[in-house]
């Protein structure tokens, strides 16, 4: 008795260093180490190894009590609140699952992590310690393994953590709960098939993990589309106000770390949605870690401090790496809120790259869109403004003739930006506000084939700064932005520098002049926190949405759980391929005698694959009476069999051939009968037995 539970507790360990590793391979749902998620797996196995020999009720309350244990630790190492122990059990499974990726380091979702690996370690320890489970306990490590990837998204599979956990897997499905310790470590260490099983278990780690990890992997708990969306308030607006504060405030101070000077263009939001008559802000936001993107080149490290309260949008001058606060973004990062309203001077560590340059897009191509047809009757009128040279050349010579020859006029009659105002606009008054000349110039740009987008954020005066940077109200701006094929984004200025109204303006066209044209607010920005009131999409929309979501889900968790068998799958074919010739060899004897002699010894590789051991020096008529049990209801071809076979042996029976047909006979009702008293689960474990194979278990008949 003693001796089968070190061998439960040897199979228990061998599960704690398997989810240890699990714990710090989980870290990648945050992007960060954590030790809170590699220390859940100790106390669940401190008390599974303490009462493993213990009634199930007293497992049962000790794998509770250690779980609950495990997510303690881990909040308190995370600097939690007792109030983040509840939620983890609660909330926390929703919470994670609606934020982007990486999750955000708080400690009620760490808890749930730790709770879920503590929860898989517990009930697979426990499935260890039964002795009528083998390779059960793995499930529930492979399931937490694929939530992790999963939950880890876009990092896709880490070969390094799945290799690791194929060898340790490997070494535990050798430990099987039959025998004392003794027998199953001195059966490791004469196991000459360990080693290439290792190896082969690697191969198909390799094999399954490279395509998955070098597939483009979608995050799996962002839904697209989006069931509600919560609108921001309108960037334009809100910049257009900020202009018109008087006196002006200062609203961000920005500190260098680093050597070098300071951009000078700061965005807050972008926008890709014209319809007709305006920019749509409306964008779906969800909570996130510190890390927002991978560092594409140059970046810098800046202190960003807030000096407004009311003030929730992060500047930024290029794509974000880091922000070291607790915000939510969308999904292509183009803009980012904090979550919770700032304090007085909140000083934030910013991590950005660098913006694109006009040096970069001549190295780099523009990224194209396919024209719209309502854009196509300005395509010529944009080749016309931008003449016949390159792509690049042609904006740069809009920009230029907008700058020279517009007039920037922000009381200009007729300033909306509906269609027929900006047609109006680049046409006949060529006067406009600044809005009218970042419309027009992306419209024109997009009616070139060239993808383009609004911007809104803050322009700071020359000359550029390399120590601090103060962000005023009045350095708030609108500017166009033509996007790169390496996915960054240039910015251009088609306005004028300075803004006239010395020139008399033309008369307004009262046929365009409509109620529905939006004029500049004049009021200060509202609180963004009252205008996220959520706009629910259309029934059908939804279902749809829905059913695609669930299709694709299933469709993953296919693919997951084939690449999961696939090993199996292959180990499987291989052992039943090496038993099957191991059969054939037996049967196809150059003489009868020996194949009489085969068959026997086929039926002795059955009996052993069945539980039974034979000695070295047993005669053919003690192993049949040994087997009897396993054959219940074949006893007489077993005897006849072995009969056969020590006549073959000792003997020279005068029609070998005869002989050869009834060995063959009886073997197959031995081997039929065998298989028909077993229930599927038992015949699938007598088929994938090794022990007719392995040198210290095989039959000595041969």
């Amino acid at each position: 008795m003693s001796d089968n539970i070190g061998l439960a507790r040897l199979r228990i360990a061998f599960l704690f260093v398997a989810y240890t590793l699990l714990g710090a391979a989980s870290g990648a749902i945050f992007d960060s180490f954590e030790w809170g998620l590699v220390l859940a797996p100790m106390v669940p196995t401190v008390v599974a190894l303490a009462v493993v020999a213990q009634p199930a009720l007293i497992r049962v309350s000790g794998a509770i009590v250690a779980i609950l244990a495990s997510v303690i630790v881990a909040v308190i190492i995370a600097v939690g609140t007792p109030g983040d122990v509840i939620d983890a059990f609660t909330s926390g499974v929703q919470r994670l699952l609606s934020t982007d990726w990486p999750s955000p380091l708080r400690a009620d979702l760490i808890g749930t992590v730790a709770a879920v690996i503590a929860t898989a370690t517990a009930l697979s320890e426990e499935l260890a310690a039964r002795r009528r489970w083998h390779l059960l306990p793995l499930l529930p490590l492979a399931i937490t393994y694929v939530a992790v990837v999963a939950l880890s998204a876009p990092n896709g599979v880490n070969l390094s953590w799945l290799l690791a956990l194929a060898v340790i897997s490997t070494f535990f499905a050798t430990l099987r709960n039959e025998g004392s310790l003794g027998e199953r470590l001195l059966l490791l260490r004469g196991e000459r098939r360990l080693v290439p099983l290792i190896v082969t278990a690697g191969m198909l780690a390799a094999f399954v993990s490279v395509p998955v990890g070098m597939a483009a992997r979608a995050n799996p708990r962002r839904n697209e589309p989006a069931q509600r969306s919560a609108p921001l308030l309108d960037p334009i607006e809100a910049t257009l106000a900020l202009q018109d504060l008087d006196p002006a405030a200062d609203l961000y101070i920005v500190g260098n770390n680093a050597e070098g000077q300071l951009p000078k263009q700061w965005r807050t939001a972008a926008l890709e949605s014209y319809d007709g008559e305006r920019w749509s802000p409306s964008l779906t936001l969800r909570p996130i870690g510190h890390t927002l993107g991978p560092v594409t080149g140059p970046v810098i490290d800046v202190d960003l401090r807030i000096m407004d309260d009311n003030l929730s949008l992060v500047p930024l001058p290029g794509p974000p790496v880091l922000v070291a606060a607790n915000i939510e973004t969308d999904a292509d990062r183009t803009v980012v809120r904090l979550v919770e309203p700032p304090g007085p001077d909140t000083g934030i560590a910013v991590t950005t790259n660098i913006p694109a340059t006009r040096e970069d897009a001549a190295d780099i191509a523009i990224a194209t869109r396919e024209v719209d047809d309502d854009l196509s009757g300005l395509t010529g009128l944009a080749e016309t403004l931008g003449g016949d040279t390159t792509t690049l050349g042609q904006l740069e010579q809009i920009e230029q003739t907008m700058r020279d020859e517009f007039v920037l006029d922000s009381a200009a009659q007729g300033g909306g930006l509906q269609r027929a105002l900006i047609e109006r606009f680049l046409r006949d008054t060529q006067r406009g506000n600044a809005e009218q000349f970042a419309t027009s110039f992306v419209l024109l740009a997009r009616s070139l084939g060239v993808d383009a987008r609004v911007a809104t954020g803050f322009t700071t005066p020359d000359p550029p700064v390399s120590e601090e940077l103060t962000i005023a109200s009045s350095d708030a701006r609108i500017w166009p932005e033509v996007r790169l094929v390496d996915g960054r984004w240039l910015a251009f200025s088609p306005a004028p520098l300075e803004e006239t109204s010395s020139s008399t303006p033309p008369p307004p066209e009262p046929q365009l002049q409509t109620p529905a044209a939006p004029q500049p607010p004049i009021a200060p920005p509202p609180d963004p926190t009252n205008d996220a009131t959520p706009i629910d999409e259309s029934p059908s929309t939804s279902e749809t949405s829905t059913l695609s979501a669930a299709v694709t889900f299933l469709l993953q968790g296919l693919f997951v759980v084939g690449a999961l068998l696939l090993p199996l799958v292959f180990i499987a074919a291989l052992i039943l391929a090496m038993k099957s010739r191991r059969r054939r060899r037996h049967l196809n004897g150059p003489a009868p005698a020996d194949r009489i002699r085969g068959a026997w010894a086929a039926a002795t590789d059955a009996l052993v694959d069945a539980g039974m051991t034979i000695g070295r020096s047993a005669t053919d008529a003690e192993i049949a009476n040994e087997a009897e049990p396993l054959a219940a209801t074949a006893n007489r071809e077993l005897h006849r069999l072995a009969t056969l076979s020590s006549a073959a042996t000792y003997g020279n029976p005068a029609r070998p051939d005869l002989l050869v047909v009834d060995a063959a006979t009886c073997l197959g009702v031995l081997e039929t009968t065998m298989g028909a008293e077993r229930t599927l689960w038992q015949r699938l474990r007598w088929r994938l037995s090794l022990r007719s194979l392995r040198t210290t278990t095989r039959s000595p008949v041969s």
